[in-house]
């Protein structure tokens, strides 16, 4: 997840960790959106643009994309 950020969204790698949140890395809710739809061609799985909130942790959404590949 943390590459996807850096790499697609142009995150800054040193403050992509585990505990900041979306909203910390300054992610609207339109780039929300957006990587929900990334997350979804990147790892192949199912992701509602509303379960990636501001308020969510980078590690908040890769647990939920981790869960969601064990389950395909």
């Amino acid at each position: 997840m943390a590459e996807l950020l850096v790499s697609h969204f142009g995150a800054p790698a040193d403050r992509v960790a585990g505990g900041v949140t979306f909203e910390e890395l300054e992610f609207d809710s339109l780039a929300l959106v957006e990587l929900a739809m990334v997350a979804q061609k990147e790892f192949g799985v199912e992701v509602d643009e509303q379960e990636f909130t501001p308020e969510q942790s980078v590690a908040g959404a890769a647990r939920l994309i981790d869960s969601r590949r064990a389950a395909s």
